[in-house]
């Protein structure tokens, strides 16, 4: 008697897929007490695992060939060992390890056993896919930097005199520094409210001692022609004229332009000799008010200094 097996579509049997083939091998060979098997390949075909595999799992002790020819030391499987198989592949496919399926396969017709197994595993992978998210994000991170560093232009340390300027101002604490807007937004609605004719520029002065991981003290200001009334947190003032600053533009986005001017303001400051008299701060000279385009906006970082050598 003649079996034919057609493959329609390259894909692993499932639990399904075999009970069905599973009844086809058992009712052709019903009868046959020649006990039917399978040489390693002819086996490998029928359920889409390589011999190489196979013979792995052997090693591994999760299957091994229904008997081995005493004469050729050829393996043969037979058509019962395919419901193990299934079982196998389906558990390397959700991400078992061989050790760890070594000892679910005896125990797998344990409903309450298997169950326990496959939700620790979904909980592995759910935290294997936090993980990953966290990872990618920070690729992600690192990659929109590196863009932002090709299209950031710095320009030369300049030593000069900062003249006073008259602004109002907002202080608050915020939770990183790049959340700056947080303050903006605050000050830009008092502005709109009262309808105080103000500049297109702004100031950021940062008042802490060191740089924070998170809740750093900045204070955001925008020219004036005058001075008018302050109430509550929104206070007119005149910024002091600095008789020295170390000064340094940059143009492109804020995030990048900020860590690689201070990084250059840094180096310029312990190479010549000099530091800090005051607290850094900002000065945007375009801002996205006066430019959509990044890649224009120009921005000056100001540090008050003294000369020590």
């Amino acid at each position: 008697m003649k079996i034919y097996f057609y493959v329609i579509t390259p894909v692993r049997l499932d639990f399904a897929m075999m009970s069905r083939f599973m009844m086809m091998v058992q009712s052709g060979f019903a009868g046959n007490t020649g006990g039917a098997m399978f040489k390693i390949g002819e086996f490998s075909q029928l359920v889409r695992v390589s011999p190489r595999m196979l013979r792995h799992y052997e090693k591994c002790g999760l299957i091994s060939p229904a008997s081995t020819d005493p004469f050729t030391g050829y393996r043969q499987y037979s058509a019962d060992q395919i419901p193990q198989i299934g079982r196998i592949a389906l558990l390397r496919d959700v991400g078992f390890s061989v050790e760890r399926i070594g000892e679910i396969l005896p125990r797998f017709d344990d409903k309450a056993f298997l169950d326990e197994a496959l939700r620790e595993k979904a909980k592995e992978i759910r935290e294997t896919l936090e993980q990953n998210h966290t990872r990618l994000t920070k690729l992600m991170q690192m990659s929109g930097e590196l863009r932002k560093e090709q299209t950031i232009m710095l320009y030369e340390v300049e030593l000069k005199k900062l003249d006073a300027v008259k602004v109002l101002s907002l202080r608050g604490i915020i939770p990183h520094y790049n959340q700056e807007g947080i303050l903006w937004e605050k000050l830009a609605g008092y502005i709109a409210q009262n309808g105080i004719v103000c500049h297109s520029d702004g100031y950021s002065t940062y008042f802490d001692e060191a740089y924070m991981d998170s809740n750093p003290d900045v204070e955001i200001a925008i020219p004036v022609d005058s001075l008018g009334e302050s109430r509550g947190e929104f206070v007119y003032q005149e910024y002091p004229a600095v008789a020295l600053a170390a000064t340094l533009r940059f143009s492109g986005p804020f995030d990048g332009g900020y860590d690689a001017a201070g990084e250059k303001l840094a180096h310029w400051m312990e190479e010549n000799g000099y530091a800090f008299a005051g607290n850094l701060r900002g000065h945007v000279i375009t801002s996205p008010d006066d430019e959509s385009n990044p890649e224009k906006w120009l921005t000056e970082l100001q540090v008050p200094v003294r000369k020590i050598s």
